[in-house]
């Protein structure tokens, strides 16, 4: 079974995802589906549709990987940089995001509230990607996919100072 949407690729207020799964399960998510909402827009589902078949989506797929890549680069350049000893970081091979590690004195949580946010800069912190909140406190995740790469530097090197003044 795989699934997919159009939200991260193509527009985010679409809303419209997609599923490859055996013909017997489709049937059953179908049911649920209908149950939910009865349907997805047939506007969205036409224009995304028009888009796919005239060759648009990947040519604008193409264009987002180059994008994204710059500015996952720039984030890790800047993560290595500006951040402090005791911190690590994914190295995604795709995706919008990168999960950091801060040393486990700081949680993450509180850390946003009390340093973070007065430096203007946020993330999210790990403790809410774990169902019964019990890990992540000293995680956060970053998001690469909006901000252009002189911001994502600025963003980058005011965490680090942050960091460094907490470990202080």
């Amino acid at each position: 079974m795989y699934l997919g949407t159009f939200s991260k690729t193509l527009a985010p207020g679409l809303r419209l995802g997609w599923i490859v799964c055996p013909e017997v399960l489709m049937d059953r998510f179908v049911k649920a589906k209908q149950g939910a909402d009865l349907h997805t827009g047939t506007f969205a589902q036409h224009v995304i549709n028009d888009i796919c078949q005239r060759g648009f989506l990947r040519a604008h797929v193409d264009r987002l990987r180059v994008v994204y890549k710059e500015r996952r680069d720039t984030m890790l350049d800047a993560l290595a940089e500006f951040w402090p000893a005791g911190c690590s970081w994914t190295r995604p091979l795709g995706g919008l995001f990168l999960w950091a590690r801060v040393p486990e004195k700081i949680n993450t949580t509180d850390f946003l509230q009390e340093r973070a946010l007065k430096k203007k800069v946020a993330y999210v912190p790990g403790v809410n990607f774990y169902p019964n909140a019990d890990g992540g406190f000293d995680a956060m995740r970053l998001n690469l996919s909006y901000s252009p790469p002189e911001l994502i530097v600025e963003g980058i090197q005011r965490l680090g100072q942050a960091l460094k003044e907490e470990l202080r």
